[in-house]
């Protein structure tokens, strides 16, 4: 099917002439043209930090429509480093990840503190130089857990490898001053406060290359009641904190959501992938800041430090007209920091070359016109 997209805002040029798409998912038979006068184009998102079940080494059908409504068409999904241990597993997952398009699956390695990791840095030191890496598909880069009992021998042995620690540690400056030494990169994840920013900026006479990492939860208002109720580390914290570490937001380097999906995990985590792009659109207006300056923390920076093919660049087209509430199928309200929450902006497509997909909002608003 083809569709053909007229009045489209898009002043930056992003989408180039192309205003004829292939559509490779069922729409109403007799669309053909949409009027997008009210919508707005942006770069996709790159997600740099998630869980995905990838049962079976695939990608879930309710975790592409979430990506889908977020604007995202990149992501990094953590994998435990077990199942990269195990050589058919591996092999299953690599050719996932090499064959997705949208969302482009990027696999993270991960040490997960729940797990025993006493295994990883004498298996990691056979594994890391013979891995293919140079497709992007499987990035250069491992999470590490500061509270697992290993994590010092093991985010050496990363750094041994040359390989990117992301790293969630209640002793940054810790981390800091080894990096200082090495003269090493690190990723710190889940700036949440203020003071958080000082513990990973450290002491301004180290020399040494960090990106700062923060999520939507801890930079936009979250309900008091569902932001007690809400498991997830670090907490989300009041106003007064967010507030603090607003006015210090250029200070953060990355933007991810963290998101974990249903049946990851059965620990922690929340999930707002599908807000990610209305999410930090609303937080642009309530900065008084341009969109790309918002937006940049959640495309082009991630893609700078993980590595971009160019075949991956794609467009949101987003709606700035209010829309009736949708349910995402596989979020899970409980879990959902916005659940509910009135971001006007909504993500009607993601463009990738000549093919246009649809998010649930533009089949619900084709299919159900107010």
């Amino acid at each position: 099917m083809q569709i053909v997209i007229e009045n489209l805002n898009d002043s930056a040029g992003l989408l180039g002439a192309r205003r004829v798409f292939r559509v490779p998912r069922s729409l109403p038979a007799q669309v053909k043209t949409l009027d997008a006068s009210r919508w707005q184009v942006h770069p996709a998102l790159y997600d740099a930090d998630t869980l995905l079940a990838l049962r079976d080494a695939r990608l879930d059908e309710h975790d592409r429509e979430i990506a889908l409504a977020g604007g995202v068409a990149r992501l990094n999904a953590s994998i435990g480093w077990q199942r990269m241990a195990d050589p058919e597993d591996a092999a299953a997952l690599l050719r996932m990840a090499k064959d997705s398009v949208i969302p482009r699956v990027r696999l993270l390695l991960s040490v997960m503190p729940d797990q025993d990791t006493s295994g990883f840095a004498s298996w990691f030191e056979t594994f890391a130089p013979h891995v293919p890496t140079g497709d992007g598909t499987l990035l250069r880069a491992c999470k590490l857990y500061g509270r697992e009992p290993h994590f010092q021998r093991n985010l050496d042995a990363v750094w041994d490898a040359g390989w990117l620690p992301v790293v969630f540690t209640a002793d940054p400056q810790s981390v800091l001053k080894q990096a200082a030494e090495r003269q090493s990169a690190v990723v710190f994840r889940h700036a949440a406060s203020a003071a958080d920013l000082d513990a990973m900026h450290g002491d301004p006479a180290l020399d040494v290359s960090r990106w700062i990492a923060s999520s939507p939860q801890y930079l936009l208002s979250v309900e008091a009641a569902r932001r007690a109720s809400l498991v997830v580390r670090p907490a989300i914290p009041d106003d007064l904190t967010r507030h603090a570490l607003l006015a210090r937001f250029n200070e953060i380097d990355l933007i991810a959501t963290d998101h974990v999906a249903r049946g990851s995990t059965s620990g922690p985590g929340l999930q707002s992938q599908d807000h990610f792009l209305p999410a930090l659109l609303t937080l642009a207006d309530s900065l008084d800041v341009p969109a790309h300056a918002v937006l940049g923390r959640a495309s082009s920076r991630p893609a700078m430090l993980f590595g971009q093919d160019p075949t991956d660049w794609a467009v949101a087209l987003v709606s700035n007209e209010a829309l009736p509430h949708s349910e995402v199928p596989g979020i899970d309200a409980t879990r959902d920091p916005f659940d509910h929450a009135s971001f006007t902006p909504r993500v009607m497509a993601i463009v990738h070359g000549d093919t246009l997909w649809p998010t649930k909002h533009l089949i619900e608003s084709i299919r159900y016109p107010n």
